[in-house]
């Protein structure tokens, strides 16, 4: 797990805690019923926050290896969201 980790910008680590509550807030509006829905929906949410941290904020443009960068490190952030979250939800039923 470390070794992944170490491809996330450590700057981008906050968009994991960012993601986990946008999340939530979809699981709990009873508006949205498509609980298969929201890791695509953390997907895109992930991706477009990385590419507008990293090209805009960063200042690093818009290059084939940034966007490249960005997806990658998209995936992994919105990943370790979906992850975490599948964690929390097996100890949680276990202690039921």
């Amino acid at each position: 797990m470390d070794n992944i980790l170490s491809f996330i910008r450590p700057e981008l680590f906050i968009l994991v805690i960012f993601l986990y509550c946008v999340g939530l807030f979809l699981k709990l509006y009873k508006g949205f019923n498509k609980d298969w829905m929201i890791p695509y929906i953390l997907l895109g949410v992930s991706f477009l926050m990385t590419l507008a941290y990293v090209c805009i904020f960063m200042d690093e443009g818009f290059a084939p290896p940034v966007i490249v960068a960005v997806i990658i490190q998209s995936v992994l952030i919105a990943a370790v969201t979906v992850f975490g979250n599948e964690l929390i939800q097996q100890v949680l039923r276990r202690n039921e």
